[in-house]
């Protein structure tokens, strides 16, 4: 873990190496805690106090003692993060998702075993880093007039077009944020924001796929996103809208209306901003937007519920999953989020969030070519009539949630009347730990 995790965005205290011993120390609204006396559960919250006194001082100790700390102190934030979704159901909050919770602990379990190894070694590693984003390398902007994208398969292509695949080229130094200004029919400015999926570094290889490249959308940020934390890559985003454009005012206004778009990862980091209020917000303070809608493609986003009561979240999933007699069919990325299924066996749901499931009508028997058929936005030389940017294209009309957003996002958004007056590309990303 490099030093500057210590920065990372919203956690707990980082010195917390035992944070997680709020998990089980009976902290009140915990299963049969209604029948703990008061005093019990004020020794327990107490008991835990000391465990994280006694805790920073063993950090303290250890860096004292040149032993390298700073994946300890990792450790110390994802227990706080882990624990803290736990506390918060106990004590009468939100039940977590299934989804949810497995991925907090393997994010405990990994970060356990890489302070572990830094402190035996000394040898920093950046694996599972959890390091702020929104460093924002360049803003490309093009103030041509063009038509507003036509259709939803539109938006798909656009979003795809902003991808930097992963694996072509290794870990990557940043990633890239597309923005577009809309006029719409009414002469208002509204604004399409595309986040696109992982990408960089493939998966197998670690560290750069997993903390180690500047771009941020990483395989540790699908772990991240999924157990309800705010990594790098949602901080990417924030920075893109507010980033500075050519005559020197933000991107995208504060209070504006806005679109996200996301394709796998990219509709998980649409989905949580949409879900956190000091972001999703009609206030207009700075760093706040109106979220209207929320496309995604792909994406396991039922672990979260938008923040505000205007907001539409639709995600679009090659579904069900299945295996035939040519093979295996469906999206399996899209269905890690075990479709909101919770704890206690119930499903996180809202009027709000609509999941559509449409067939691919695409399978195999090969691992990498069912993945690439059924998640993908484009075919596998980018032809727009395949991938989900094709079933958009074959669906919209059959689907009424489909056919609803794409009447309600025509005139602001989309079709006719509708006009792009200006396209930024923003290059952001993180301090890049890979070395390259």
């Amino acid at each position: 873990m490099a030093a500057a995790s210590a920065t990372a965005a919203p956690s707990g205290p980082s010195g917390r190496v035992l944070g997680v011993a709020a998990v089980g120390r009976g902290c009140a609204g915990s299963p049969g805690a209604s029948a703990w006396p008061s005093s019990a559960a004020e020794i327990s919250a107490g008991i835990g106090g000391g465990l994280d006194l006694a805790g920073e001082r063993v950090l303290s100790e250890l860096d004292a003692r040149g032993v390298r700390t700073e994946g300890l102190e990792q450790l110390g934030r994802d227990a706080d993060r882990f624990g803290a979704v736990l506390e918060d159901w106990t004590a009468g909050g939100r039940t977590p998702t299934l989804a949810q919770l497995v991925s907090g602990a393997i994010l405990v379990t990994g970060s356990g075993g890489v302070g572990i190894l830094e402190a035996a070694t000394g040898e920093d590693s950046p694996f599972l880093d959890d390091r702020p984003g929104g460093i924002v390398h360049a803003v490309r902007s093009d103030e041509t007039r063009t038509p507003a994208p036509a259709s939803l398969p539109d938006l798909i292509r656009d979003n795809a077009a902003l991808r930097r695949r992963a694996g072509d080229a290794g870990p990557l130094p940043f990633g890239r944020i597309g923005i577009q200004e809309v006029l719409g029919a009414d002469g208002a400015r509204a604004y399409i924001v595309q986040v696109p999926p992982t990408e960089g570094a493939p998966i197998t290889s670690a560290p750069d796929a997993w903390g180690g490249q500047g771009a941020s959308r990483d395989w540790a940020s699908n772990l991240r996103l999924v157990a309800g934390q705010h990594p790098a890559a949602m901080d990417d985003v924030r920075a893109a809208l507010s980033a500075p454009g050519p005559g020197g005012d933000p991107l995208v206004p504060p209070g504006s209306r806005v679109l996200l778009v996301g394709h796998s990862q990219g509709g998980i980091v649409a989905a949580h901003l949409a879900a956190d209020p000091t972001f999703n917000s009609t206030s207009g303070a700075p760093g706040t937007y109106a979220v209207t809608h929320t496309l995604s493609i792909g994406s396991p986003v039922q672990t979260v519920l938008p923040a505000g009561p205007a907001t539409q979240v639709v995600n679009v999933t090659h579904g069900p999953l299945s295996l035939g007699t040519h093979g295996a069919s469906g999206d399996p990325i899209a269905h890690l989020d075990l479709q909101g299924l919770r704890i206690d066996g119930s499903r996180l749901s809202s009027p709000q969030v609509h999941e559509v499931l449409l067939d691919s009508g695409e399978s195999a028997w090969d691992a990498e070519d069912w993945l690439r058929r059924n998640h993908d936005s484009l075919g596998p030389q980018g032809e727009p009539a395949l991938g989900y940017a094709g079933t958009l294209a074959r669906g919209t009309a059959q689907d009424p949630v489909l056919r609803g957003l794409e009447r309600e996002l025509t005139g602001v958004y989309l079709g006719e009347g509708a006009t792009v007056t200006a396209s930024h590309v923003v290059e952001v990303g993180r301090t890049d730990l890979s070395g390259t």
